[in-house]
């Protein structure tokens, strides 16, 4: 092996020995937010866009249960570096019909892994009584302390 083909392999070692340094950010990476109306009919040239309707409506058979499935779906994708402790991620929002009351719901994760992906949605009679969501903020907490925030831009 010449000279020359040690130096044009430099940026390769460089790269791959910068990259076993880099650590992924703990907290939230992405937030999916999702409204369902059942009597929307969706027609897109990427199939994964009506995709999810159906995927939610699926043995939602008569109109009541297709109904009962209306309102808001989140789903929060986030990672946490310590896995000794669990973790507790909290959905608090607020709805069109409640004006500033705050509601909240709680999910606590026992098996943290690197990545995690969880689900809150509000529907039913929640949705049908209480409306939209008109603003939200999801907060990740771990032994009780709080390690990540993200949040729609409504939310003060």
């Amino acid at each position: 092996m010449t000279f020359r083909s040690l130096l044009r392999l430099l940026p390769v070692f460089a790269a791959v020995a910068f990259s076993s340094c880099a650590t992924k950010p703990q907290g939230f990476t992405k937030v999916k937010i999702y409204r369902l109306n059942p009597e929307a009919k969706i027609s897109a040239v990427d199939p994964s866009i009506p995709f999810e309707q159906s995927h939610l409506l699926y043995g939602a058979v008569s109109r009541e249960d297709r109904e009962a499935r209306r309102g808001n779906y989140y789903t929060f994708f986030w990672t946490a570096d310590e896995r000794t402790q669990p973790v507790k991620l909290r959905f608090e929002y607020r709805q069109a019909n409640t004006r500033s009351a705050v509601k909240k719901q709680e999910l606590d994760i026992v098996s943290v892994k690197g990545s995690n992906v969880t689900h809150f949605q509000i529907t039913g009679s929640e949705y049908k009584k209480d409306g939209k969501v008109l603003a939200w903020r999801a907060v990740l907490l771990q032994g009780g302390k709080e390690i990540a925030t993200t949040q729609s831009f409504m939310w003060h």
